[in-house]
């Protein structure tokens, strides 16, 4: 795991400021990032503690952005919000912070998404990274359906129509996150794409549903040949009354999906694992559970 991620270096070319305040150079973090689009070598940008009201598009490579003190970043964009021709956005339009960059570091941010429960917003997504080498050491990620998305997506929705997303400037051959002693909350499929992650000592919370309906931490897509998402070390906790909660469901056919050393609450499902309405998904996913905890314990596996 030591090398999941090449270490970005520290050697910046430019280091910025940004906050409400004189001795910053901005008062925005979309400002900072766009101040620095020809820069060839790493840059630092550092957060002062505030609310920071912003949907930020960052396509630069080379950058480590640091929060001091407590560093909000909010965003309120929802997949049933209707654009200027009155039709929904979509999914991958809502993230408060899109990635799609290579040799990224984030720390100390919180990175919300506060348009409400999937109910209410349909999916609203906190994070959304089509980046490579992306790394990010204690943030929080709060949201409820979707919170967050690591690509690739699939190639077509499953009604063969093209995704909606920002742009993509960049393709990347590999598509590695490493999240360390992070916070993720949500209720539906919150943690979910085709990327490849290692979440490492990382606290998942599961938010409760109306009439306490199913829950599901992860709906990985991942490609046939790539390598899914790792949670190792990390605790799956739980609001209070909250039950039936899945490790994880398939949102295609060869998700991968590896949970391993965590210690979990009573609120995961027995079953653990749920296939999304397919038998056929039972013959191609890769869900495993290795030395895992729980407090209340059960061999009942059905999809091992």
């Amino acid at each position: 795991m030591d090398n999941f991620l090449k270490k970005p270096s520290i050697n910046f070319v430019k280091s910025i400021v940004v906050g409400e305040n004189e001795i910053c150079d901005f008062p925005t973090i979309q400002e900072a990032l766009d101040s620095c689009r020809e820069e060839n070598g790493p840059v630092k940008i550092t957060i002062l503690s505030g609310e920071y009201y912003e949907n930020i598009t960052l396509y630069q490579s080379n950058i480590t952005m640091i929060g001091i003190g407590s560093v909000k970043l909010i965003g309120n964009r929802y997949a049933l919000q209707k654009d200027e021709h009155l039709r929904e956005i979509g999914t991958f339009q809502t993230a408060t912070l899109f990635i799609n960059g290579e040799n990224i570091s984030i720390e100390n941010l919180e990175i919300i998404n506060n348009a409400g429960p999937g109910e209410k917003a349909g999916q609203a997504v906190a994070l959304y990274s089509e980046g490579n080498n992306v790394a990010f050491k204690n943030c929080s990620f709060k949201g409820y359906q979707d919170t967050v998305c690591l690509g690739p997506l699939p190639e077509l929705q499953k009604n063969g129509l093209p995704f909606s997303t920002p742009e993509i400037r960049n393709i990347f051959q590999e598509n590695k996150s490493h999240f360390m002693s992070c916070y993720i909350e949500g209720n539906i499929d919150f943690i979910f794409g085709g990327g490849e992650a290692l979440f490492q000592g990382c606290e998942i919370k599961s938010l409760k549903r109306p009439l306490n309906k199913e829950g599901y931490i992860t709906a990985a897509s991942t490609p046939k040949d790539k390598k899914g998402f790792y949670f190792y070390q990390c605790w799956l906790t739980a609001e209070a009354d909250v039950s039936n909660v899945f490790l994880g469901r398939p949102w295609r056919s060869y998700a991968k999906t590896t949970f391993e050393s965590c210690l979990a609450g009573s609120h995961i499902h027995q079953n653990r694992w749920d296939d999304w309405g397919n038998k056929a998904n039972r013959k191609t996913v890769t869900y495993k559970e290795i030395n895992n905890t729980y407090t209340c314990q059960s061999d009942i596996n059905t999809l091992d």
